[in-house]
């Protein structure tokens, strides 16, 4: 069987976790709302990049009189038509969008750019699709995240585990080398907490922010492996919890 590339590896990842995204997908909303906070109050089409299954249809609605839904994996798409047959949905990823030219007025994008092989293409291909003074807002999970369980894969063994997320700087200077009219970029910091690392990784395929991309064979979750992992992240417990760390750029721009 031939291999399958990064863009669809991540959209199996994807498919796997439409199903039961909605209901671990607390940080995804909480940093949708603060996207939703810096874009613009009223316009004609709206572009949604990784829409899922229409986790923030309803409030991008509620400021355009279009709006059309992007995503890598068809089994999110499902999910969205199901409940917004009205709609367009369209299969697509962020460096090869299935938009016209000068057509959207705001691109919106939740959690989905992390997930891009190439960030300069992707941000050349939103340039495209915007008319002049159009908006982006997006976000992007960024170094930091995912700080304590990688730690303690750590103490387990010297593989990868999870994804290699960019630092900060690194994503503003590829974003920059587009030539936005305007561009702003916000960090955040957000922490859950759960009761056993097994609700956190269950919580991490959740929302389909399981896929690795390696070289090594990581092995199989043993129940000795399990273990191991567990008695490491206990050193990271506080009384709310195993901590899973979560940062987020914030990044508006002007086309």
């Amino acid at each position: 069987m031939k291999p399958l590339n990064f863009q669809q590896a991540v959209a199996r990842q994807f498919n796997k976790a439409a199903k039961d995204y909605h209901q671990h997908a607390s940080i995804q909303r909480l940093t949708a709302n603060r996207l939703l906070s810096l874009g613009p109050a009223n316009v004609n089409q709206a572009l949604d990049v990784g829409c899922g299954p229409a986790s923030t249809t309803a409030d991008l609605l509620l400021r355009a009189n279009h709006y059309l839904g992007v995503d890598i994996a068809p089994a999110m798409l499902s999910k969205a038509a199901a409940d917004y047959p009205e709609l367009s949905w369209l299969n697509g990823e962020w460096e090869a969008l299935p938009v016209a030219d000068n057509s959207v007025d705001w691109l919106f994008a939740n959690l989905s750019m992390q997930w891009v092989d190439n960030l300069q293409n992707a941000m050349s291909e939103a340039y495209r699709v915007l008319k002049p003074g159009g908006v982006v807002t997006v976000n992007t999970v960024i170094e930091g995240t995912f700080n304590s369980f990688t730690k303690s894969w750590n103490e387990v063994d010297d593989l990868q585990h999870t994804h290699r997320f960019k630092s900060a700087e690194r994503v503003q200077n590829e974003v920059d080398s587009v030539n936005w009219r305007h561009s702003e970029f916000v960090t955040e910091e957000h922490t859950q907490y759960f009761a056993s690392v097994r609700e956190l990784i269950g919580s991490i395929k959740g929302v389909g922010a399981n896929y690795v991309r390696r070289t090594d064979n990581a092995g199989l979750m043993t129940r000795n492996r399990l273990q191991q992992l567990e008695n490491a992240f206990e050193n990271h417990r506080t009384l709310q919890g195993l901590p899973l760390e979560w940062s987020i750029l914030n990044i508006k721009l002007v086309k």
